[in-house]
């Protein structure tokens, strides 16, 4: 789609209007990717196909679909030269996948019981699956456009997500156990649970923290549209952040409040002077309100960070660093196998100790470099993004961040959609910078 010349270079007088797609609304990224977040938001995450576990999820078998599809368009694609030449994202990927492909092979190669053999097959179509969400956001939106609108349906996702773990909190059901599916086998994990006399709501999710981590990353993403995205009416904009906020609160987890910290800091940092008084307002507001509208939720938030030493999660955590040392000293590069340290040997309740069992030095770095390559992507990206769309880049970086804290608190490769959504985000972070380049905008 053309546009005039002074519609790119003006961005920074008006904000970004979203137009239709040059490709087609049935041909790009933004809608295959809308329909894996309807199947990973939508469907119970403790529905799967027969034996396959969280790789026959729907939404894990349709990113599979995907890697196929990315695959079929490299074949057939020609290169772009307004594209920067080194996607770190996707480099970054590669590098982590090639670590667990090695740590397969160990594995395979070794005297293995048979039930670890197949969750590292298992564990090896998890990350195909994530591959195709990552390779097809990072290479697939066609403009930022198309961007944007991938983002209003994203948000739209979590309002919804979002009320169902709200009507969950007040209402004391899970509604979810009601949901049969025929072709789909049950785990029953998903549901509610109780924290300080409160519920902990999980929505669709398996777990009310993998819930928690899914409503850490779409926060920002609903507060940088309510702030800017102003093609749409006031309420319309901001009824999904603050149901996403409340409900993230409600969550009762306090590895939310860490994520939502973390990501609610990057945003803050990006803000001018101004907005950052206004937030602060808003912040002591809710806080307030809340306060006296559920008595005794502030007492209990604030007893998780308070109470630490006489928590027995926290304590299981701890206890897990040396158990995890031992395994470690066996295999310290590439470790015993993507997805062989089973939940019977030890709830390790952080993913980035139990990558670092499961692939070794090698894998830890590679993961970790993924995050600093989505970090660095944006941070060149909004350089040329125009002082209106860098906002975008700010949540999305925000997400990212928010997200990776809390894979320190869980197994979250184990957990679908904290995991898919995570890596949607971070290949989001290399669409952001390509479409940068190819619609830059001068800034004098």
């Amino acid at each position: 789609m053309s546009r005039p010349a002074n519609q790119v270079s003006g961005v920074h007088k008006a904000h970004w209007r979203v137009q239709p797609s040059r490709h087609g609304v049935l041909t790009d990224a933004t809608t295959v990717l809308s329909v894996y977040l309807v199947l990973s938001l939508a469907i119970p995450s403790d529905r799967s196909v027969g034996a396959m576990g969280a790789a026959g999820a729907p939404s894990a078998l349709f990113a599979l679909a995907m890697l196929l599809w990315w695959c079929w368009h490299q074949i057939r694609a020609t290169s772009n030269a307004k594209l920067p030449r080194s996607q770190w994202v996707r480099m970054a990927f590669v590098a982590f996948g090639i670590c667990v492909l090695v740590s397969y092979a160990m594995a395979s190669l070794s005297a293995i019981p048979g039930v670890e053999v197949s969750a590292a097959d298992r564990a090896l179509l998890r990350m195909g699956s994530f591959a195709g969400l990552l390779l097809v956001a990072n290479d697939g939106i066609p403009s930022r456009e198309r961007l944007i609108v991938l983002l209003r349906r994203l948000t739209f996702l979590g309002t919804l997500y979002s009320a169902l773990g709200l009507m969950q909190f007040f209402l004391g059901h899970a509604f979810v156990d009601r949901i049969n599916i025929p072709g789909l086998q049950s785990s029953n994990i998903g549901g509610i649970d109780i924290r300080g006399g409160f519920v902990r709501a999980a929505a669709t999710a398996m777990h009310p923290l993998e819930y928690a981590t899914v409503l850490a990353m779409l926060l920002p993403i609903a507060i940088t549209l309510a702030m800017y995205d102003r093609d749409r009416g006031f309420l319309l904009r901001w009824i999904p952040a603050g149901l996403i906020a409340l409900a993230a609160v409600m969550s009762v987890s306090r590895s939310a409040m860490i994520g939502l910290a973390v990501g609610g800091l990057v945003l803050f940092v990006s803000w001018d002077a101004a907005v950052r008084r206004i937030a602060l307002i808003v912040g002591l507001c809710g806080a307030t309100a809340m306060y006296f509208l559920i008595p005794g939720m502030a007492g209990t938030l604030l007893s998780m960070f308070t109470g630490t030493t006489t928590d027995p999660s926290i304590g299981s955590r701890v206890d897990s660093y040396g158990i995890a040392a031992e395994f470690v000293e066996q295999r310290p590069l590439f470790g015993r196998g993507l997805g062989t340290f089973l939940p019977a040997y030890r709830i390790i309740d952080n993913q980035y100790l139990a990558l670092l069992i499961e692939t070794g030095a090698f894998g830890i770095a590679a993961f970790l470099a993924i995050v600093l390559a989505a970090v660095v992507v944006i941070s060149k990206a909004r350089l040329t993004a125009g002082p209106d769309f860098s906002h975008y880049g700010s949540a999305l970086m925000a997400a990212v961040l928010g997200g990776a804290v809390t894979f320190a608190f869980f197994d979250a490769f184990s957990f679908p959609q904290a995991c898919g959504t995570f890596f949607v985000m971070v290949g989001l972070c290399g669409a952001y910078r390509n479409v940068c380049a190819l619609e830059p905008v001068k800034i004098p």
